[in-house]
């Protein structure tokens, strides 16, 4: 059962809003909002053709003289950093420190600043346009793990690629959130790269990416069995449908996953959804059916500055009816100049009272460095 609780304290909401002054744009981690905004497809900004990490070099300029406030450049004229796709190496990153603040009924408030991972990109192309080796590390505190690592064979015929190595296995909306409820609750996240391989094609408006990993996000698998994951789309001027889909066998239990997302452009407002189903089924136990869902919409006030409103549901199994959650999440972005991004977000969630951690809302305030 989902219930409503007090909103934020009033005095600490004004003071996390006077920290930023006056507002934003969005996530460089991966960004649908772009794609929702400008209709263009993710591999457009990203090496990774399904979104996420390093960018390209439409990417490394688009971040430079589209999305900041105010433009910064060289005595020259050129650009801070410079964006050559015949270089034979490349590189790039997102810094984040921020500060989270949690209110709770279950737990003791939670207060701290933090100093979110570091991600570091590499790529050296061995044959421009045709064959590279990408890398991407994730530093945290005292650790550093590779997030991604494989090599990639593109093809201009079709806009054709295959990679082989670990990757993000591509599934819906690759949202920076991995919290929400379509993405790491579902199997699907950021945090939860696996090793295998991706083939795709990208003719004109249309897409289709195709992985085959092991499954079980490691490095080798130890039964005969993979997992499937699929994500096809159409692209129109203002708007995209897509289709999403994944089948994994992992011991004694088969997981399906199916889902449809899409988004519209209606100038400065932005709009995309996603709605999944999983079902979990045993050999000889019923089946466990999950539902979720996720809406956005993305407000471009002026250049640089963006409001931001998302709103997650999620019912973990349809045979319990108390077990719904949900969670709203509102906040503003600011680029003010290349590279640097603010930004604080308000969230809450509703969920039913045995279930701790349900019903927290929390402030985030983010100060991001991204080339």
């Amino acid at each position: 059962m989902i219930r409503r609780r007090r909103f934020l304290p009033p005095v600490i909401l004004s003071a996390t809003l006077l920290m930023l002054g006056p507002g934003g744009v969005t996530p460089a981690r991966a960004e649908p909002a772009f794609a929702a905004r400008t209709g263009y497809s993710c591999a457009q900004c990203h090496v990774n053709r399904t979104g996420g990490g390093m960018r390209t070099t439409f990417g490394s300029l688009y971040t430079q003289t589209i999305l900041p406030a105010r433009l910064l450049r060289l005595r020259d004229g050129g650009n801070l950093l410079p964006a050559d796709p015949d270089a034979r190496f490349a590189y790039g990153g997102d810094v984040r420190v921020g500060y989270y603040w949690v209110a709770s009924d279950d737990y003791e408030d939670i207060s701290s600043f933090v100093n979110g991972p570091t991600d570091l990109y590499g790529m050296v192309r061995l044959v421009p346009g045709r064959l590279a080796v990408y890398g991407d590390l994730e530093v945290g505190s005292g650790a550093a793990t590779s997030r991604e690592l494989f090599g990639l064979l593109s093809s201009r015929t079709g806009n054709a690629y295959v990679k082989v190595g670990k990757f993000i296995p591509p599934y819906g909306w690759a949202l920076p959130d991995d919290d929400a409820f379509i993405r790491e609750p579902l199997g699907f996240a950021f945090s939860a790269p696996d090793t295998g391989i991706q083939a795709g094609v990208e003719p004109g408006r249309w897409s289709l990416h195709v992985a085959v990993v092991n499954g079980n996000a490691g490095t080798y698998d130890d039964d005969r069995t993979k997992k499937f994951t699929l994500v096809t789309e159409r692209r129109f001027a203002r708007s995209r449908i897509g289709l999403t889909a994944a089948n994994d066998l992992s011991g004694e239990t088969r997981t399906t996953w199916r889902g449809l997302y899409g988004s519209l452009n209606l100038g400065r407002l932005s709009l995309l959804a996603e709605g999944d189903w999983r079902r979990a089924q045993p050999d000889e136990a019923p089946s466990v059916d999950t539902w979720a869902a996720f809406v956005e919409a993305d407000l471009l006030f002026r250049r640089g500055m963006n409001l931001k409103y998302a709103h997650d549901w999620i019912d973990p199994s349809r045979d319990v009816e108390t077990d719904q959650q949900q969670r709203d999440s509102l906040g503003f972005e600011y680029i003010p100049y290349p590279f640097v991004r603010m930004g604080v977000f308000v969230r809450r969630k509703d969920g039913p009272d045995r279930v701790p951690g349900t019903r927290d809302e929390q402030v985030d305030v983010v100060f991001h460095i991204f080339f």
